[in-house]
Formats: structure tokens, sequence, C-alpha cells
């Protein structure tokens, strides 16, 4: 996030690894943007709560004993990818959002 930019931006969450903020676009409208490493997804507001409830559904699944190392959480535009400790982190973000 750029301090000295002409869009107002707040920081919502931030783990070690990711960080979650939104920018007051110009045009009124206030966009979600989340980073993770070294991608950044951008959401505008119907798109981000569908994402943070897809999450939070991901989240309740009880993982089962053959299941790989990993979790995978599947989207339009792409796959995210998170291993075991990755995911608890990204877990973390998401709860710090209320």
């Amino acid at each position: 996030m750029n301090e000295n930019s002409e869009i107002p931006v707040n920081s919502l969450a931030e783990t070690e690894n990711y960080n979650a903020w939104t920018a007051d676009e110009p045009d009124g409208e206030r966009t979600y943007h989340l980073e993770l490493g070294p991608v950044t997804a951008h959401f505008f507001q119907e798109e981000w709560e569908e994402f943070i409830d897809l999450i939070r559904d991901a989240a309740q699944e009880p993982s089962s004993p053959d299941e790989e190392e990993g979790v995978e959480v599947e989207l339009d535009w792409g796959s995210l990818y998170f291993s075991r400790d990755e995911w608890q982190e990204f877990q973390s973000l998401i709860n710090q959002l209320g």
C-alpha cells in the first residue's frame, strides 16, 4: 500500500505474510484487496462478501486423515493453494476481520 496514494486506503487485518485492506475509489465505491505474498486479489463489495463466506465455510469443513497436506480453494478466476501452516495463517487473517 502506498501511503502517498491519492486513493484513501485502510488496513483491515495483517499477518506476517498476508494483508487485507480497502480502498475508497474516486467514484465512491469501496474495493477490497487481499495480499497473499506476491499476489494481490481485488474485490468489489459483493465479491468480497462471497469470498469471505466461502473461506469461513471452508474452515468449518473437517479435515480427514486421508486429505493431502494442503488446502485448495477453487474460485471462478483460479485456485488458491495453502500448505497447512499457510492455511492456519490465512485463517488468522480472516478471523481478524470479525
